[in-house]
């Protein structure tokens, strides 16, 4: 495999990392486990109101959830949105979504498992991310869904009626930040109750799994745009992009999303290297040829070279 698409590709993903870790490095069985994970069991046996079977199954599977969040460079998302995944197999619709709600809310993740690594923030004078305030006011959950509808494995004649929906989710949503962007509380509010209103029209188009890709995309997606849990040199990084490189507003946004589909794709290829290496191969290869290819679409020359020589830069521990 061409060494520039490896460097690339784990730069992609090591870029929209959230970092977590456990430093007392606990494994967890079934007879250690703390007062506070063994609250949170009883509260997702209460509220989704799982029967000794499948209390039996979710206290396995959330052991093993809990071991893979207490491992270095885990991403806490990734592995919820695995540990749903698994859970679909023995438990129903109506309970998977409750569960679903309490991981939302933060309620199935012990505390000492949320602690994010602090970063030295040495960005420059916008203060957050790549984009101050005009990106932070943007929604392209649009854009990500077409750049990952393939990956999610949704017919054309499904995204013909996603994406009106999605469409007037992006408008309504740009419509919210920019109205009250200096009011987080309002906006959030407003957030959640398009939320509401968007993920049943969702529903009828595409199933649990695909939601969960297309939540997790914009989840991470957001973190890029405002700068949280970004390294010293990543930040520094996405500040040239903007700002060096003189990318504009559709260009900037263009690697801001080949950033999040790379790291969606990319999880999700490690995991099945687990299993199934020469399938894991071929998904990678395919996953860095339409990465390339969409950076050369937006980007000029100059530009694109550039941005690949930073990411190697960042992979060989070098000064930007």
């Amino acid at each position: 495999m061409h060494l520039i698409y490896k460097s690339f590709f784990i730069a992609l993903i090591s870029i929209s990392t959230a970092i977590f870790a456990n430093n007392d490095n606990t494994v967890y069985t079934a007879q250690n486990l703390t007062p506070e994970i063994q609250k949170i069991i009883a509260e997702v046996n209460s509220e989704c109101k799982l029967n000794a079977d499948q209390a039996g199954k979710f206290k396995n599977d959330y052991i093993l959830f809990l071991n893979e969040n207490a491992k270095p460079n885990a991403n806490t998302n990734v592995l919820l949105f695995l540990l749903g995944t698994k859970m679909k197999g023995y438990v129903s619709n109506e309970q998977l979504t409750k569960i679903t709600q309490m991981a939302q809310n933060g309620k199935l993740v012990p505390s000492k498992n949320t602690t994010v690594k602090p970063t030295t923030n040495t960005s420059n004078a916008t203060g957050a991310g790549i984009g101050a305030n005009s990106f932070q006011t943007q929604s392209n959950v649009t854009a990500l869904f077409e750049q990952l509808q393939s990956h999610m494995k949704v017919s054309n004649e499904k995204a013909t009626k996603v994406i009106p929906i999605l469409k007037n989710y992006d408008a309504q949503l740009i419509q919210i930040k920019t109205q009250n962007n200096n009011n987080a509380a309002k906006q959030k509010q407003l957030t959640d109750a398009l939320n509401n209103q968007t993920v049943p029209q969702l529903k009828a188009h595409l199933n649990d799994q695909q939601i969960a890709t297309l939540v997790l995309a914009l989840s991470l997606q957001e973190n890029i745009l405002s700068g949280k849990n970004l390294s010293a040199d990543q930040k520094q990084f996405l500040d040239k992009i903007r700002y060096q490189y003189k990318l504009n507003d559709v260009q900037t946004m263009s690697v801001v999303l080949v950033l999040v589909q790379g790291k969606i794709r990319g999880d999700l290829i490690a995991l099945l290297h687990k299993t199934d290496p020469q399938k894991a191969g071929q998904e990678f290869i395919i996953l860095m040829q339409d990465l390339d290819a969409q950076l050369k679409t937006n980007l000029s020359g100059a530009q694109y070279q550039s941005i690949k020589s930073d990411i190697e830069k960042l992979i060989k521990g070098q000064k930007l």
